[in-house]
């Protein structure tokens, strides 16, 4: 597996990174601990908390975790219920999520802090004033942030706050985040980190002949998550990446990674639930060409 810097920070992460959204739920300690084993021999380092990932913290208690990972985890939102979510980023909020998640993961330091949502209505210097206590104590030692649009991302790096990283789903089937924020990071020299890596799963083509009983589109609470990528467009997109991944001897997958390694995305999060998706995902280092890429380009 690659390793590359994470923007101009001297921390390098793996191309590919393991996300926890089932951990807690359709993925106990158990199998997790296998899949990092199995992640971690084959050189990835980055796992990633989901938002409010209570079940997922708990998880991370029970394994025994090399000292090479990079753990990121989010705070600005709460979520008692799923009825009811707050939202923000006042320092009261941020200290106290940090602490909780520290005590839920049983860990000393979180590695990468993301600031998962803009919050408009706190004062940027009381952000950067919880963020700076955090760094001093040790608590946390990089700072990054999701759901940020490129203006907003601006902002916050010109508050003082030492953002090193970006997440934003970004895939074959979502490109959004090159209209404004890739640039942006870019241009401040922040790395991007692509949440959602494989279109929510549906470039693995796992959806092709059905919807297998055990994916997400089959459960509940995930189905419109899901959907959302199982429309006419995907269906064109993921044909052409067929055609591409036909031509090399690989996989869809090989190709939906290899195409956000091309675009310069430092590490792209997939969230495998079993040790056969892991397997898979572990030997995807393809390189495309340019000819190639620039197809794939043009059809997405």
């Amino acid at each position: 597996m690659k390793h590359q810097r994470l923007g101009r920070t001297g921390l390098e992460v793996s191309d590919v990174g393991l996300g926890t959204f089932e951990w807690g739920h359709r993925v106990d300690a158990a199998v997790a601990q296998r899949l990092v084993d199995e992640y971690v021999g084959a050189g990835g380092n980055l796992i990633e908390l989901p938002s409010s990932g209570v079940h997922a913290a708990q998880v991370v208690s029970q394994l025994s975790l090399p000292e090479q990972i990079v753990l990121l985890a989010r705070v600005g939102v709460s979520m008692s219920e799923s009825s009811h979510i707050e939202v923000g980023l006042g320092r009261a909020r941020i200290l106290n999520q940090v602490d909780a998640l520290l005590s839920a993961t049983g860990r000393s330091h979180i590695d990468m802090l993301i600031l998962d949502v803009f919050d408009a209505e706190v004062d940027r210097a009381e952000t950067a004033s919880a963020i700076d206590t955090l760094l001093t104590l040790g608590k946390i030692r990089y700072v990054g942030v999701s759901h940020h649009a490129g203006w907003e991302l601006a902002e916050m790096r010109g508050a003082g706050l030492p953002i090193s990283c970006a997440i934003a789903e970004y895939s074959l089937l979502n490109r959004e985040a090159e209209h404004d924020l890739l640039p942006a990071a870019n241009y401040a020299g922040v790395g991007l980190i692509a949440g959602a890596g494989l279109g929510r799963g549906v470039l693995s083509d796992k959806y092709r002949r059905g919807t297998p009983q055990d994916s997400r589109f089959a459960v509940g609470e995930l189905t419109d998550y899901v959907g959302a990528y199982l429309d006419e467009r995907a269906t064109r997109v993921l044909a052409g990446v067929r055609k591409a991944a036909a031509a090399l001897g690989v996989t869809t997958t090989d190709i939906a990674l290899a195409f956000n390694r091309y675009q310069g995305v430092a590490s792209s999060l997939v969230s495998a639930r079993t040790p056969e998706q892991m397997a898979q995902l572990l030997s995807s280092e393809i390189e495309l060409e340019p000819e190639i890429a620039e197809v794939l380009d043009q059809i997405s």
